[in-house]
């Protein structure tokens, strides 16, 4: 046993700067689109996954290109959740 309070297998895993701001960009994208442009905000949450996704391809940032995933499909999500229980849809 070692003294430390890490594990043994290493480092402990980093998160890069970019997934915070690209979340939090991402959950006001998915709101917006889900709020203002209702089905049309659709095209806005596809067009975050293929960014994301060439992101990702060429060899940028993933944990940021996640961060902007979950942002956007939990932003437009949320909203199109309170419009079904409020019977907008």
């Amino acid at each position: 046993m070692n003294g430390s309070n890490q594990p043994s297998g290493g480092d402990s895993p980093t998160v890069s700067p970019l997934m915070i701001p690209l979340l939090f960009v991402g959950l006001i994208v998915g709101f917006i689109a889900g709020y203002f442009f209702v089905w049309w905000g659709l095209i806005a949450v596809i067009a975050v996954l293929v960014a994301a996704f060439m992101m990702v391809l060429s060899g940028r940032s993933r944990d940021g290109a996640t961060g902007a995933v979950v942002g956007v499909l939990l932003g437009y999500a949320g909203v199109m959740l309170v419009a079904l229980f409020r019977g907008v849809l």
